[in-house]
């Protein structure tokens, strides 16, 4: 299952720090083997950071529609 979340401003900037944090925490704990899960966190973090992208082109598509 897909979900959009709106990742504009600064909820993509809390979301992306807090995927970044739990790496960190994940990389220096020696609790278990995380490395197939910092891959998963890596792999989420490009795709909230690509949908950032389209969300703001999104916005600005329609920002331009609606000046004409």
């Amino acid at each position: 299952m897909r979900y959009i979340l709106d990742v504009s401003g600064r909820d993509y900037k809390l979301i992306r720090a807090s995927i970044v944090n739990f790496q960190r925490s994940l990389e220096i704990s020696d609790q278990g083997d995380f490395d197939a899960l910092i891959d998963e966190l890596d792999d989420c973090y490009l795709s909230i950071t690509r949908q950032h992208k389209l969300q703001l082109e999104n916005k600005s598509r329609r920002k331009r529609g609606a000046q004409k």
